[in-house]
């Protein structure tokens, strides 16, 4: 995000916080019209797309430090949607933002995206699901049987408002366990933020109430390994319950002291 861009997201979103916080508070509601508010009472130029701002502040940068500062010791402000254009900073304990483990161990596996896709893809995300689909990364990483069933899902959730899920898969397992997974992914500068984890879930028990949710959160890592994420709640807030780093790489690359490796847990 460009310096003046930035700064004017800081400086709407720094006002609507001032209007609406109190000391002690841990709840902060406010919405878009409070947006439009700031810009006519700072005199800045309102941005074309207002839920880039929000999106921002949830996957790409950190939210100003005047609102950080007043957070509790070991809590961090999150942005949850609350409705049609309707919003919430909320003080959690849990951490807010999602990031690789650099000294997880790095899984080889052949690459079978078809070259023309790989020539093609556009975006990082575009590029990240269409390597987690073709390699089918969702089956290895959780030891089921997956089909993607859709992609970009827009749609809206009771108490959060709209929501798009970057793809939604459907699997079972062995034991005939039915399963829906819903997949975000982040590449480039962009992290993975534990509200649209819970909003997948919200949305999977709506729709598929019979179906068990498994979230997963793909990510572009160092050295293109792409790091998956199995989510869960627990006592109220979103953790890691899973997470493997898969390097894609020719079939020939993948050496005897790699399957060696790979073979330990079954001998």
């Amino acid at each position: 995000m460009g310096s003046a861009k930035k700064n004017r997201y800081v400086a709407l979103l720094e006002w609507v916080f001032a209007r609406y916080y109190f000391e002690g508070a841990t709840v902060v509601l406010w919405s878009r019209e409070d947006l439009e508010k700031a810009a006519v009472e700072l005199g800045i130029e309102l941005p074309k797309n207002l839920g880039d701002l929000v999106y921002s502040f949830r996957y790409r940068s950190e939210l100003p430090q005047s609102i950080t500062e007043k957070a509790l010791d070991g809590c961090e402000w999150v942005i949850r949607g609350k409705g049609h254009g309707k919003y919430a900073f909320e003080m959690i304990k849990a951490q807010v933002r999602i990031k690789p483990n650099s000294s997880l161990m790095r899984t080889k596996l052949p690459d079978s995206t078809p070259e023309i896709i790989a020539a093609s893809a556009l975006g990082d995300e575009q590029a990240l699901l269409a390597l987690v689909r073709y390699n089918r990364l969702i089956d290895t990483f959780l030891g089921v049987t997956a089909y993607s069933l859709q992609n970009h899902l827009r749609t809206t959730a009771t108490g959060i408002g709209q929501v798009e899920v970057d793809e939604i898969y459907v699997a079972v397992d062995a034991a005939g366990r039915q399963f829906v997974i819903p997949v975000q992914a982040k590449g480039g500068k962009d992290e993975i933020g534990i509200t649209q984890a819970e909003q997948d879930l919200v949305v999977c028990a709506q729709k598929w109430p019979n179906m068990i949710t498994r979230p997963v959160a793909a990510q572009f890592a160092s050295d293109g390994l792409i790091a998956l994420f199995e989510l869960d709640l627990q006592d109220g807030e979103m953790r890691v319950r899973h997470e493997a780093h898969y390097q894609l790489v020719p079939a020939q690359n993948i050496s005897s002291e790699d399957l060696a490796i790979y073979r330990r847990d079954y001998v």
